[in-house]
């Protein structure tokens, strides 16, 4: 081989090493890498495979000098057809002199192209064949010793450029999950360096903390601080408690405040330090959670606790008392006070009993498991009776029902229908102290029964009225602390009616009444006909 030619060779392999190290665009490289490797051996025609990681095929990735008809017939070839899948699976260069007398069958689409020479390069790196590097001549050529080791050279420039680009895609891609991961979080997170810059901040922490987040970046913690402070209640607290967690970041310490002032939010900021695999220090990491509910929660479930072992102990207590007078000895009760003695013990043994059922039913609705049986029941006749229960139960109260004639049947469960009438008709009494007037009123809608109960009692004030069907709430004043009671009955009722498909809500006023109302479907006879 001429000087000339070597020089040749050595200014493409430059070339090729030169566009492989200044871009990171594999199509670019591999289509000027394959341009570059037809002009110094002489020839028109090549293309580039690359494996398929997932199908193991060979896939067409660049070409020069080939038929739209070959693209498209040689778009993907098995590793066990033709000269590319022998030289592919040995991972040996196969030159093929005469193509049409080679050993191993070339594919048609080839021969129709007019190939009669060939050389077919495995592309490697790092112990790893990654494609095929593929010269084709339409003339009877004898590939020499030279054109190989320069073909085989290229290939290595290829290989590298290939394994470059992918470990940058899968960096890329690791990158964009972790990215992805980091701002799906429901829990913010801020990332600061060594320096104590803040380097990263997710939506989440963003939208916890209402910081600005563009003009956060780069700075100081004690940036974040200040913004955070700013919206607190006690400020010059939280700020030392942010600064003594950040001094100790290696106890993962964790600091909570309420931000804002009306409707506050309870937060929580948990420190946490960044190792390298060395161990080597990279800086801190804060994670960031509106902990409002789960404080309410326990707020409320320690009342809860506290209703519920005061409500326990007082018809316990009736009962003990009133079950160990009745066995003493030493006195002979006359018949109308052992009745009276038995009469409270078994009111108080209903109203244990109410209150473990109560228990029961709040444990089904938490647990997502309260079912309902709905049959075709007369809702009047349920209410008339429920009303005749109770007036039998007071004197100062007078309980008025008023119902339509005709069209009373509804789809509802018959218990638990009259759980949530006695419930109902049960507050009105308690809650109306001084006796007066309680209504009962159903009306027929299109496609549902509306049930309304009305007292003439306390009341209930305006900020609470939007929270007393929530689970484990109590209304708190003087007045309904008196009554007593768990809290539990109106979140019971909530869940059955909205079990039926219906819905139930509350209207009062302080020192004037209150008046509950609900819906349940109407059986299918009893509802109105649609209007054309």
């Amino acid at each position: 081989m001429s000087e000339r030619s070597r020089s040749d060779e050595l200014a493409a392999l430059t070339t090729i090493a030169s566009q492989v190290n200044c871009t990171q665009d594999l199509s670019e490289i591999l289509g000027n890498a394959l341009e570059t490797t037809l002009s110094v051996v002489g020839e028109s025609a090549g293309e580039i495979f690359l494996a398929d990681e997932d199908s193991g095929q060979l896939r067409l990735f660049t070409h020069r000098g080939v038929s739209t008809s070959f693209v498209t017939k040689e778009s993907a070839i098995g590793q066990d057809e033709c000269i590319c899948g022998l030289a592919f699976t040995s991972q040996l260069p196969v030159i093929a002199t005469d193509m049409e007398a080679h050993p191993v069958r070339s594919r048609t689409t080839c021969m129709r192209e007019g190939f009669r020479s060939c050389i077919r390069l495995p592309i490697s790196a790092r112990g790893t064949v990654l494609g095929l590097l593929n010269i084709q001549s339409r003339e009877h050529r004898e590939f020499s010793a030279a054109d190989l080791d320069l073909l085989t050279a290229i290939g290595n420039q290829i290989g590298i450029a290939i394994a470059n680009a992918r470990l940058i895609e899968d960096a890329d891609q690791r990158r964009a999950t972790l990215d992805s991961v980091m701002n799906s979080l429901v829990d913010g997170l801020v990332l600061a360096d060594r320096r104590g810059r803040i380097a990263y901040i997710n939506p989440c922490a963003a939208q916890i903390l209402e910081l600005p987040t563009h003009a956060l970046l780069g700075r100081p913690l004690a940036t974040l601080e200040k913004e955070i402070t700013a919206r607190v209640a006690q400020p010059d607290q939280v700020a030392g408690q942010l600064r003594t967690a950040l001094s100790e970041v290696e106890n993962t310490p964790t600091v909570e405040f309420k931000q804002g002032e009306s409707d506050a939010r309870t937060l929580q900021v948990r420190a946490f330090p960044i190792h390298d695999a060395s161990g080597g220090y990279l800086g801190l990491g804060l994670l960031v959670r509106d902990i409002t509910r789960e404080r309410e929660l326990d707020e409320m479930k320690s009342q809860l606790l506290s209703t519920v072992s005061h409500e326990l102990r007082t018809p316990l207590a009736s009962i003990k008392g009133f079950a160990t007078t009745l066995l003493r000895e030493d006195v002979a009760w006359d018949e109308d006070s052992r009745r009276e003695f038995l009469s409270i013990i078994d009111r108080e043994s209903d109203r244990l009993a109410e209150l473990i059922s109560n228990l029961l039913d709040m444990s089904r609705v938490e647990a997502g498991t309260l079912r309902v049986e709905p049959e075709e029941i007369d809702l009047g006749l349920l209410i008339t009776e429920t009303a005749d229960e109770f007036q039998r139960m007071t004197r100062s109260h007078h309980i008025q029902t008023r119902l339509p004639r005709q069209g009373r049947l509804v789809l509802a469960d018959p218990r638990r229908a009259r759980q949530v009438l006695r419930n109902l008709v049960e507050n009105a009494v308690k809650y109306s102290p001084n006796g007066g007037q309680i209504a009962i009123t159903a009306q027929q809608l299109d496609t549902h029964m509306q049930t309304s109960v009305a007292d003439e009692g306390i009341g209930i004030e305006p900020a609470q009225l939007s929270r007393i069907f929530d689970r484990f709430y109590q209304v708190d004043s003087a007045s309904t602390r008196k009554v007593g009671g768990s809290g539990l009955g109106l979140s019971i009722c909530k869940a059955i009616i909205e079990a039926h498909g219906g819905q139930i809500w509350a209207e009062s006023e302080p020192g004037v009444g209150s008046t509950f109302t609900f819906t349940v479907p109407l059986a299918h006879e009893e509802r109105a006909p649609h209007k054309e």
